[in-house]
């Protein structure tokens, strides 16, 4: 049993080794992590819940050290996840409330919790029998976990607090990285303004949302290392259009019974046109 929970713990941290490494776009590459997080977190939790530790010393490890460094990622994941899906593409000033007030929960989290942190982060192991073995009840627990948090044969009185806190860190530091793209991207187009301030896309939303995912999806900027989003907010600045609906907008598109690339249809259509009418004078 000890040999098959440590192939699983090994197994996900591989798989999110490969996963980060293949990471181009939150809303396409985290819900494949989190969909492997959580069939392998119910594979770990029925053993787990199985499992009689053979030690105090092996249950706190788990519980202190090796769920949390998993799980911390799953909440990571689905944070970011949840983060970009509802962030707006209007104006980088929305945008910059948007993820500041993000941060704000963070703060929030640790002021709440600030003698534990002290206590996790200054390695001391003096409370780790009442942390991080099973048998002790959070009434916390209840109001901010995950479901597979909700067994106390697989959670433990603070391993949920130490998941989260290694995930705000991650967080944290994906949200200050995301502010300094924005205040890089917003004093770029400062400089571009006077040049594109007058242009208006003309045409419909869906018809610019089309042309925008076919450019991410070919790979055709930057190498393909760009976000949908950032994309949507440099294409919405120069035309001055609203796209902070842009995911809602390519739902409805994929949801089209018929030629569902209406648009870049016309586009080819278009062009042709003009190049056999250019062929024929």
């Amino acid at each position: 049993m000890k040999a098959k929970i440590d192939s699983i713990i090994e197994e996900l941290n591989n798989m999110i080794q490969v996963k980060e490494l293949e990471f181009i776009d939150v809303l396409t590459n985290a819900p494949q992590i989190i969909s492997s997080l959580e069939l392998g977190f119910e594979k770990l939790k029925w053993l787990i819940s199985n499992y009689e530790f053979k030690e105090q010393n092996e249950e706190i490890i788990f519980f202190k050290i090796q769920k949390p460094k998993l799980f911390s990622k799953l909440i990571y994941y689905q944070k970011i996840y949840h983060l970009e899906l509802n962030r707006p593409v209007s104006s980088y000033q929305t945008q910059r409330f948007f993820l500041e007030r993000e941060l704000e929960h963070i703060n929030i989290f640790w002021s709440s919790n600030v003698d534990f942190i002290q206590y996790y982060r200054s390695g001391k192991s003096s409370m780790d029998e009442f942390y991080f073995l099973r048998g002790k009840r959070d009434i916390e627990l209840n109001l901010d976990s995950f479901y597979f948090e909700r067994d106390p044969k697989f959670s433990t009185y603070f391993d949920f607090k130490v998941s989260k806190l290694l995930a705000n860190d991650l967080l944290a530091a994906y949200i200050n990285y995301e502010l300094t793209k924005l205040k890089q991207q917003e004093n770029e187009f400062e400089a571009l303004s006077p040049v594109f301030s007058q242009e208006k896309w003309t045409d419909k939303k869906t018809a610019l949302v089309e042309i925008i995912y076919s450019i991410h999806e070919e790979k055709s900027i930057n190498a393909g290392q760009i976000e949908i989003k950032a994309l949507a907010t440099i294409l919405g600045k120069i035309f001055n259009v609203d796209l902070s609906d842009i995911y809602h907008i390519y739902l409805e598109i994929r949801s089209r019974k018929t030629n569902r690339t209406e648009y870049l249809s016309r586009l080819i259509k278009a062009l042709n046109k003009r190049m056999d009418e250019a062929d024929s004078k």
